[in-house]
Formats: structure tokens, C-alpha cells, sequence
């Protein structure tokens, strides 16, 4: 049979994306993707960590997923830490698996399931356990290692920040099905930030709308940010993406959204920053600022005040640089590195590196508590290597990287042949190198989405070498591009066994767009004295995103004079106070139009050109205009500023009729005047797997519960089954090969959500199970046949997480072929519609 045109193109392109893609046994554990960086591995054997925290006097702790906390030392002075002491034991888990551990007054605090708990420093390389606060409600649904409080930081003035995770992470409204009243309660703790004053003694909600606020961070202006992860792959349009937010009083974040029926009463704070495509499971969260007395910071000076957030579930590393405008933050995010390992936690050192913790394993889990991690340390070591500064569409055809000194020109003798771009919705800077994803639908369904290459036609370096262009056919559609260039005659650098260096492949790899502003400078005479791209069209944003360019620092020189400055761009003004719709959502209502004011403010003379609106003269220097958005239509804008002798200002903030406090312009909303929206994303097919033919879902559903199976002892599916397991509810939106995985492996990647525990007695005997219920009397524990055993806690001698799943292996294979495939079925799929 014949292929189809489109599915013959598409099966051209994959082959010809296949030649890009990087072989797996050729992708190193680290892969930096900026030069002048090397990556050392420890020389530690350590279970998986979860954080890493330095204290004021540059101690080095390490919160083990088994509840142990490790102080860290370098012990033969070669910047690499080798040997390890417990700074509790956690032989009895009186921590359980916690996420989030911050140092404050007296020493150690951490975010754990019931409870903040502090570890007291008692001076002689030990700790003392204590319990801060706790007594907030039980979340309705347990989530990852019943993971509770998560997330923590402590201020200057020994306030304890922490974060609540959802009440129910995958029914967020809690909409009873017989009457289809919503039980979400806003006033509740539960989805919140919560600040702790010095005392203990008064807990408040600082925001709401939170579903797991793993990691905080306080800027150095005191500003506090968290990673907030995805939610819309179990709630339509709940946390479409993994977040960056700013946390303010009073705001909700958006877990779960504003609903005309189930929550009208809220306004969803927008995040700074949203990290694709969709299941990154953004973690830690730490600012490149010195460290414990130290003044080195890691990389570049312009790198300074920047957030490295960790993606544990792809692998990657981000530096996003933070600009806080009249309006708010606006943010710049790039890719500074990919992992064979699930990274949880990234932090700047005294000396100015960058200490990177996670988990072995598959994703999404990894090994668990008993796993071995790994820990490694970045180091900028080649201080003189040019650093990509910028990336970004300098017209239709040209595609520039500004970088923040001079290029070698012979060391770029072959730009044109080795660069390459990449355009799609789903394409990321350092695909090539990503070696693992999650096993979600939505992430397969992102593989099998047209992406291109756009042929390289020639490259230039500009006259002042610190800038190189890339010429292609014209392109306008408003999607990502992926640049890949050659790093230079150096290659591959080999693995150094020495200094435990890691070899790295050859790589600088960017993304760009077609976002910004189209800005001319001419002098008093009329003369065209500088022509280029812009991020933004708010002059303080676009300085400081520009603060490494050259280029750029001449415009800004120039606009000290008398002149004009004109701006050209677009602004997308869909859906402002609504998070993205994800292709195939399916909403049970409809968000309606909005309106939005946005809104100039200037020192200087200032015109707002734009069409459809009216633009109204608030008082001098303010101007604003009023449009009610439209899906797919972008208000063209032009804005001229009068320069004179002064900085100029131009401060650009919108609103919307509902809500009138001022936002900043995310610069995915401020678009080129010549960029064309996206083509729409297919219409959404119904999921078809092929291992599945011919399966039946009502067999499935008895195979499920039959005692050949043993499923529902342990797992709950759409509210029946047992709760020592986890709950598989959410399984129709994963993949079959992940699910039968997690089938036939059961050990290969410890779920959290129900972790094991070896109980040893006093009496000799042991028990092993999940704790299901915990209290300083006693804990309940449940075995794989479901039975509950309540142990007292002065006959446990000693408590540890297993290195193995609850679930007995060999399940699988006691099926026949039909029932698998009806099992699977059931797992899978929804119900037929009554």
C-alpha cells in the first residue's frame, strides 16, 4: 500500500532528524552546552539525595531520599568532595522521604510529611531532631511518597517559608459525583505558601493555588520565588506547564484554575516563567549569588542574580535571568545543561561551581530511597571562552548569536556546514542530548509533531567578530528554533580519569524564536544611527537582558542623546489572567473574552500607535490603549520615544477590566511585526495502541479485581481497589511500554507514592510494608496481601526504606495473553460512555 504525501514527508523528516540525534551510548552523564565548562563527577557513594544546602560557614549538607542528612567534606583539597559523616542518622525514619531543606537559626530545617522539622546543630558534627510545626490537614489524596510539606526557605529575619502540596493533585476541585458540588476549599492549607514566624508559634497563608511548590528561594531582593510543577496532564489547564513563580501575599497561583461553577472567585496569578514542552518536574530552585562568605559566583559576571532551576524528569539544567521591571519580573531562559540523571537539586558553591545532586534510574521515579545517586560538580575553568549571549530572528532570513566577546575567526572556519536549526512547537535547545523522558501519552504525542529542519544557506561573522549570522530561506512562523553550532577545533574533549573529568561532546545549542521588538535610533538630524532587535519593549527590561552585548550597550549609549527611538512589534494579548489551553484540553466551559489595557509611561516625549483601539492620554508621559482580545490576533504596536541627556524610560505594564493591578509583558507575548502565529495544532485523534487489539475493558476490569491477578488488594482504579499501593487512576494518561514496565519490573523505578519500609523488632522479628498511618505511639503498617499490622513504636528497633517494590514479581506472567491485553485495557482507557 502506497504512503500517503504528508506521512511520506514525515517519515523523511524523522530520518533525516535521525542523522541529528546524538547515539545513546555516546551522550556523556553531563553534557554542558556553553564552553568553558567542565564536569567532575564525586568520588561518593551515597543513596539518591534530594537537596543540597550550604551553611554560613560553608559547611556542606545533603538530605538523603532515605531521610539520612550528610555533612559533605573535601578532604584533599582537589575542589571535590570525598568523604561523608551523618549528620543524622536516620535509622529509626523518624524523617521520612522529604523534599525541601533550608539552613536557619540553630541550623537545619526541613519540609516533611505532617510536619517542619529542625535539626538542631549541636557543634560536634550531629544534630538533634525537633519538630517545628505541624497539625494542618491530611491532603484527600496522598501524593509521592505522601510528600506533604515540600519546599522551604528561611528569611533574613528567621521566618520559615514552606509549601503545602494539593489537597487532591489529580481531582483538584474535589466535585462530588453524586451532586457535583466542588469541596475545594480556598481558606484552606492545604496548596499554599505558609510563613512560619521566628517563634514557631504563628503560621500564615501567604498564597493559595500552589500543587507542589518543591523548592523556594529568596532573590537578593528579597523576593521569593518557587518552582511550582505541572498539573494539566490530570486537570485540564491545571498548571499547564512547570513553573517559575513569584510568590506574593494574597495571590492564587492557579491549582486548580478559576472555574464559572467550582472556584469564580479567584484570580490566576500568571507564572514568570513556564518550563516545555509539558513534564519537566521542575525542582530545585537557587540563585547565583555568593555563597557562605564566599564571593565567587558560578560562571560569567553577567550571570549574576540568575536562577538555576533543576528538571528532574528530562535530565536538564536551566539559568533563567530574572528582570524586575516597574510592572514585575519578566524572564530569559536557556538551557545550560543536560544529565543522564534525574536532577533534583542545583547549587552554587563558595568557590563558584555548581553542585549537582539526583537520582539513577527511569524516570519518572528513579531507584528510590535505598538507589545510589550521584553528585556532580560544574566549574567554569575556561574564563576566556566567548559565551552566547543572546539568540535571536534578526529578520525573516537571518538568525544572530551575539556572544560577550570576540570570536577566533579561525576557529569558525566551518560554520556554515556544521550549524544546523531545528523549528516545532515541541523543539528544545540540546534535544540530541536528551536521554530519557517520562513515560506520559502527551510526551510521545510531542515526538510524533512535525519538526523541520531549516537549512543553513550561509553564515557570516559580523566585523566586530562577537556576533555570527545565520542565513536561511525566509521563515515567519512563530514557533521555536533550535540552533545547533560547532564549539570549534577543539572537539570532543576526552574524559580526564586524573581530575575525574567527564568527556563532553562538542556543543553550543540555543533556542530561539520569533519574540521581540524591531527598534531604529536616529540622531537629532534624522541619520539612522543604530538598527536592530530588542527583547522588549520596556527600555529597563531590554537593557538588562542586553547588559553582555556590545551591540546593544551602543544603543543605550546613544539613547543619552537627543534622537528618536522608534519601536515595532506585536503583542499577543489572548488569554492574559488564563493559563494556556494544552492541545486536546477539553474544558467543560469556556473562558470569555477580556479585556486588557496596556499600558506606556516615559520620561520623555512618547507615541503609541496601534489599530483597533483607541490610545488615551492618562497624564503626562502616560499613554494606554484598551482592546478586547481575540484568539490568533496580535496588536500591532508602534512606539516613538523622544531621547534626550538622560537614561531613558519607557515602561511598559498591562491589566485587564477584572483585575486592575499591573502585570509585566512575559516576552513570549511581545512577538516581531513580520511573525505569523503557529499553525493551529491538529485536530485531536483518538488514541489508538496497538498491544491493546483486541483487548476488552470490562474483562479488564474483572481481571483487575480477580485474586490471579491480585491488582485491587493493593491499587485503587477510579475510586475502588486497595491503598497500599499507589493509585493507578492516573494511568490513561501514560504509555504502554511504561505501564508494563512498572508491571514486570516493579523494582526498576520505585514509585513514590507508596514507598516500602523494612521494620526491624526488637523481638528479632521484622515486618515489611507501607506506613499508612504514623503517630509517636505507633505506625500501621500494610503488607501485600493488604493486611494492617499497628506496630508500637518503643518494640521498633530500626526502620529503613526497602530497595524493593511491595509488588511481588512474576504477576505478569501468571495471564494469559487475552487477559494482558484486557488488563491493559482497562488500565489504559476510560469507560465507554453510558
Amino acid at each position: 500500500m502506497k504512503k500517503s504525501l504528508p506521512r511520506l514527508v514525515f517519515s523523511v523528516l524523522v530520518a533525516c532528524l535521525a542523522s541529528r540525534v546524538v547515539a545513546a551510548d555516546a551522550i556523556p552523564p553531563v553534557q554542558v552546552f556553553v564552553p568553558g565548562f567542565t564536569a567532575r563527577e564525586l568520588p561518593l557513594q551515597l543513596r539518591n539525595l534530594n537537596n543540597l544546602v550550604y551553611a554560613p560557614d560553608g559547611r556542606l549538607f545533603a538530605l538523603g531520599y532515605d531521610g539520612n542528612v550528610h555533612q559533605l567534606r573535601d578532604t584533599d583539597g582537589d575542589g571535590l568532595e570525598d568523604s561523608s559523616s551523618l549528620f543524622w542518622d536516620n535509622k529509626g525514619s523518624e524523617i521520612p522521604a522529604s523534599i525541601g531543606m533550608a539552613w536557619g537559626p540553630g541550623g537545619l530545617y526541613i519540609a516533611s510529611r505532617g510536619k517542619i522539622l529542625h535539626l538542631r546543630d549541636k557543634g560536634d558534627g550531629t544534630s538533634e531532631l525537633q519538630t517545628v510545626t505541624s497539625g494542618w490537614p491530611a491532603p484527600t489524596i496522598a501524593a509521592g511518597s505522601n510528600l506533604d510539606a515540600v519546599g522551604l526557605a528561611v528569611d533574613a529575619k528567621g521566618n520559615i517559608w514552606f509549601g503545602l502540596g494539593a489537597d487532591a493533585w489529580r481531582s483538584a476541585y474535589r466535585v462530588d459525583p453524586k451532586t457535583g458540588v466542588s469541596h475545594y476549599n480556598v481558606a484552606s492549607e492545604r496548596g499554599t505558601i505558609i510563613r512560619l514566624s521566628p517563634d514557631w508559634q504563628r503560621r500564615e497563608i501567604i498564597a493559595t493555588g500552589l500543587r507542589f511548590p518543591v523548592s523556594l528561594a529568596f532573590n537578593a531582593a528579597g523576593d521569593l520565588f518557587c518552582s511550582d510543577q505541572e498539573g494539566a496532564t490530570w486537570l485540564p489547564n491545571g498548571n499547564p506547564f512547570d513553573e517559575l513563580l513569584h510568590i506574593q501575599p494574597g495571590r492564587h497561583y492557579g491549582f486548580p484554575p478559576r472555574h464559572p461553577r467550582h472556584l469564580p472567585g479567584v484570580i490566576d496569578e500568571p507564572s514568570v516563567f513556564d518550563y516545555g514542552p509539558q513534564h519537566q518536574s521542575t525542582c530545585g530552585v537557587h540563585f547565583n549569588e555568593p555563597v557562605a562568605g564566599g564571593t565567587a559566583i558560578f560562571g560569567p559576571a553577567w550571570w549574576r542574580g540568575d536562577v538555576f532551576v533543576a528538571g528532574e524528569s528530562r535530565g536538564k539544567i536551566w539559568r533563567t535571568k530574572l528582570v524586575k521591571s516597574a510592572a514585575g519580573y519578566v524572564a530569559k531562559n536557556d538551557l545550560i545543561a543536560s544529565l543522564n540523571l534525574l536532577v533534583l537539586d542545583a547549587v552554587p558553591t563558595p568557590a563558584g561551581d555548581l553542585l549537582v545532586c539526583g537520582h539513577t534510574g527511569k524516570p519518572d521515579w528513579g531507584t528510590g530511597p535505598q538507589g545510589i545517586g550521584k553528585l556532580y560538580k560544574l566549574s567554569y575553568t575556561g574564563r576566556s571562552a566567548p559565551q552566547p549571549v543572546l539568540a535571536y530572528a534578526a529578520s525573516p532570513t537571518e538568525t544572530r548569536v551575539i556572544f560577550d566577546r570576540a570570536l577566533d575567526p579561525a576557529q569558525w572556519r566551518t560554520l556554515a556546514k556544521q550549524s544546523a536549526i531545528t523549528q516545532g512547537v515541541h523543539v528544545a535547545a540540546g534535544d540530541r542530548f536528551e536521554a530519557f523522558a517520562p513515560g506520559y501519552q502527551v510526551v510521545k504525542d510531542q515526538r510524533t509533531v512535525a519538526r523541520s529542519e531549516v537549512p543553513v544557506l550561509s553564515a557570516v561573522l559580523a566585523p566586530d567578530l562577537r556576533s555570527l549570522t545565520l542565513r536561511t530561506a525566509p521563515r515567519t512562523e512563530a514557533t521555536n528554533y533550535a540552533v545547533k553550532l560547532p564549539e570549534g577545533p577543539a572537539g570532543n574533549r576526552p574524559a580526564d580519569a586524573v581530575r575525574r573529568e567527564i568527556a563532553q561532546q562538542a556543543a553550543i545549542d540555543v533556542l530561539t524564536d520569533l519574540t521581540g521588538v524591531e527598534a531604529e535610533w536616529r540622531d537629532a538630524a534624522g541619520a539612522v544611527q543604530w538598527r536592530g532587535w530588542l527583547p522588549h519593549a520596556d527600555l529597563q527590561v531590554a537593557r538588562e537582558l542586553t547588559a553582555a552585548s556590545e551591540e546593544h550597550a551602543r544603543l543605550f549609549a546613544f539613547l543619552k542623546t537627543p534622537g528618536k527611538l522608534t519601536l515595532r512589534t506585536q503583542l499577543d494579548l489572548h488569554l492574559m489572567l488564563r493559563p494556556a489551553i494544552q492541545p486536546g484540553a477539553k474544558l467543560d466551559f469556556e473562558y470569555p473574552a477580556e479585556l486588557v489595557t496596556v499600558a506606556f509611561k516615559s520620561a520623555g516625549s512618547l507615541a503609541v500607535k496601534t489599530l483597533g483601539a483607541r490610545v488615551e492620554q492618562k497624564s503626562a508621559g502616560e499613554l494606554q490603549f484598551t482592546i478586547q482580545s481575540q484568539p490568533g490576533t496580535w496588536q500591532p504596536l508602534e512606539l516613538t520615544l523622544t531621547t534626550g541627556a538622560a537614561e531613558p524610560v519607557l515602561e511598559v505594564a498591562w491589566h485587564t477590566a477584572e483585575d486592575h493591578r499591573p502585570r509585566a509583558l512575559p516576552l513570549r507575548r511581545v512577538l516581531l511585526p513580520w511573525a505569523r502565529p503557529a499553525a493551529a495544532a491538529p485536530a485531536e485523534t483518538k488514541r489508538v495502541i496497538p498491544e491493546i487489539a483486541g483487548g476488552d475493558w470490562a474483562r479488564g476490569k474483572a481481571v483487575f479485581g480477580s485474586a490471579q491477578a491480585a491488582c485491587a488488594v493493593c491499587h485503587e482504579v477510579r475510586g475502588e481497589g486497595g491503598i497500599v499501593g499507589p493509585d493507578l487512576s492516573n494511568l490513561v494518561h501514560r504509555d504502554y511500554a511504561s505501564v508494563l514496565q512498572d508491571i514486570v519490573e516493579p523494582s526498576a523505578a520505585i514509585n513514590p507514592d507508596r514507598i516500602a519500609y523494612v521494620v526491624e523488632l526488637k523481638d528479632g522479628t521484622s515486618a515489611m510494608g507501607v506506613v499508612l498511618e504514623e503517630s509517636p505511639a505507633a505506625l500501621v503498617l500494610a503488607d501485600a496481601t493488604g493486611a494492617k499490622r499497628t506496630l508500637a513504636r518503643p518494640a521498633i528497633a530500626s526502620m529503613k526504606a526497602s530497595a524493593v517494590s511491595l509488588m511481588p514479581p512474576g504477576l505478569w506472567q501468571n495471564l494469559t495473553t487475552q487477559q494482558q491485553r484486557d488488563l491493559m485495557t482497562f488500565l489504559l482507557t476510560e469507560p465507554a460512555a453510558k
